[in-house]
């Protein structure tokens, strides 16, 4: 019994190890889906907000939508659907009646991220 024990974790290991040689899971893997947007700046004016936005991660990417406050809103203006550049600042309006002293939270999320979560999070309150 115990030799069918020590076979199967033999097997087992050897199973990971082959696996391991022919998908290595790197550094350099994980970072070529590296998506990640840094909210700037959002100004807010009459009835939209300006958001300003650097890729800082090592891809392009788009946006995919724009979330206030656990709500999805459209954008006005942009390169929205035009990818954004490593290294790339751009800013873009999004339609929205915002409240003197309120809390807003704002995410971003991209067409293209691995994790399909908020690439940003941005938490600033209203003049």
């Amino acid at each position: 019994m115990h030799i069918i024990l020590i076979a199967g974790t033999w097997l087992i290991i050897a199973v990971i190890v082959l696996n391991s040689w022919l998908n290595p899971l790197t550094i350099d893997n994980i970072s070529a889906y590296r998506v990640d947007l840094s909210i700037t700046n959002v100004q807010f004016d009459n009835d939209y907000l300006n958001i300003t936005v650097r890729n800082i991660g090592w891809n392009p990417t788009v946006i995919s939508l724009v979330i206030i406050n656990q709500t999805t809103f459209t954008l006005r203006t942009v390169p929205v659907h035009e990818p954004i550049s490593a290294g790339e600042i751009i800013s873009f309006r999004v339609d929205f009646k915002w409240t003197s002293g309120y809390r807003y939270q704002i995410t971003l999320e991209t067409t293209d991220s691995f994790e399909k979560h908020g690439c940003n999070t941005f938490s600033t309150v209203a003049p």
